[in-house]
């Protein structure tokens, strides 16, 4: 009898064991990569080959090379709490993320399997387990210069609608990173970059939720229309389960407004209410609109060590009212501290031919556009005028001949490789092995 109990014992402790206990390292490799196995003798060829097989605590580990997503659909959607590594030589014994062995998430815009959502998602508002889990992406570079249109071979402009003529599918109106924990969830991503994204929010969107601790280190956002960092929330609550966030030594620039005519986009930071973020040696720089958009008012930020340079409109919108960067520490309600911030004259270290093409852009001033309209006199708005409908007016060119020019890796690199005056923003991840 005695026996018998001790047996039951035991096996309720087995099945009583958190599901991490039975977690699992995945080899990916580009290189050498074949089948599902995904060990370190026969690693797997991508990560979208091994999504379905993914378990909750499992950690993924993948060499240099270039991903274009299972299918070659550029897409890969994750909905367990997983840790992603990238940056690792063939035999996964050291890392060099942003140097010798990078790891690039891309796509094959023409690809029968094309898919337009965001690169590279963590999800989980579908997994629903409250119990405490960890989202990690570290060291991933995503280039979406491969799964956008360009209209014409000097890949100048982004094109945001398909062509069934040539079978060239619409530029993704989606980022390259996007974390979303459940409850008790916490989120680290480090040591990525994402470029020449298109979205019409963050190129970066990571997410919080009750409980959950965020974060943001050493990532770079380079040329991309919408937001390069959007940090939100799924919680609605207050008090100690408000999302805390930790933003720090990220280097956000070159953001654009979603289109030439657009009121949208263009944002380094942007910032959600119910968060709690403290930020810390970041550069936001060169956005269309803010290096910091609050209009959702988050509260309580503490934002020191920021170099602002290049922002279009502000350096900071707090719901309504615009602010440069030397005028936060005394206007702003919602910023608590903002020490050592400095707008600056940067260089950033981008071709000429880039730099050229990128300020040439047609940015239109949406309201001094539509102030120049004049209604015409024609028949049919005199018939809409006795109907009570809006009269039809003098048209607007909204075109522009440059918009979201295509952007290399190397020049992306450059910009990231060290902290702009030495202490703001991103700098190349030192070269190491295995995460512990």
């Amino acid at each position: 009898m005695k026996r018998l109990f001790v047996l039951l014992a035991v096996c309720s402790c087995l099945f009583a064991a958190p599901n991490d206990a039975f977690a699992r390292d995945w080899y990916v490799s580009a290189e050498r990569g074949k089948g599902k196995s995904g060990t370190l003798e026969k690693p797997a060829k991508d990560l979208g080959n091994i999504i379905s097989k993914l378990e909750e605590g499992d950690r993924v580990f993948i060499a240099a090379g270039t991903y274009l997503g299972r299918g070659e659909n550029g897409h890969d959607a994750i909905t367990v709490p997983v840790e992603i590594y990238g940056g690792f030589d063939e035999e996964f014994s050291t890392r060099d993320p942003w140097g010798a062995h990078r790891t690039i998430f891309s796509g094959n815009n023409v690809s029968d399997n094309f898919d337009t959502s965001v690169r590279l998602s963590i999800d989980l508002s579908k997994w629903r387990k409250n119990a405490a889990h960890r989202i990690v992406v570290d060291g991933v570079i995503v280039d979406n210069g491969d799964r956008n249109r360009y209209a014409g071979e000097a890949q100048l402009k982004i094109v945001r609608t398909a062509s069934p003529k040539t079978g060239e599918m619409p530029t993704p109106e989606s980022g390259g990173i996007s974390l979303a924990p459940w409850k008790q969830g916490d989120v680290v991503v480090r040591n990525c970059i994402v470029m020449n994204t298109a979205p019409t929010g963050g190129a970066f969107s990571i997410w919080g939720h009750q409980g959950s601790s965020v974060l943001v280190e050493n990532n770079l956002a380079i040329n991309n229309t919408g937001d390069g960092f959007a940090l939100k929330t799924a919680w609605a609550g207050t008090g100690d389960g408000v999302p805390q966030f930790s933003f720090r030594a990220n280097t956000s620039v070159f953001h654009e407004k979603h289109d030439p005519f657009a009121t949208y986009g263009g944002a380094a930071l942007k910032l959600e209410s119910s968060t709690v973020v403290e930020g810390h040696g970041n550069a936001l720089m060169c956005s269309d609109y803010y290096g910091i958009d609050n209009a959702k008012r988050s509260p309580g930020v503490i934002m020191n060590a920021t170099l602002f340079a290049g922002n279009v409109v502000a350096d900071y919108l707090e719901f309504d009212t615009k602010m440069d960067a030397d005028e936060i520490e005394d206007e702003s309600d919602l910023i608590d501290e903002a020490e050592d911030c400095v707008i600056a004259e940067v260089t950033v270290p981008v071709s000429k031919e880039w730099a050229a093409a990128y300020a040439s852009r047609t940015v239109i001033d949406r309201n001094a556009a539509e102030a120049d309209v004049k209604v015409l006199r024609t028949r049919a708005n005199a018939l809409r005028s006795i109907l009570g409908l809006n009269l039809q007016g003098s048209s607007v060119d909204v075109d522009s001949a440059v918009w979201l020019p295509r952007l290399s890796l190397e020049e992306a690199l450059a910009a990231g490789n060290e902290p702009y005056l030495g202490k703001y923003g991103c700098r190349k991840p030192a070269p190491g092995g295995m995460p512990e």
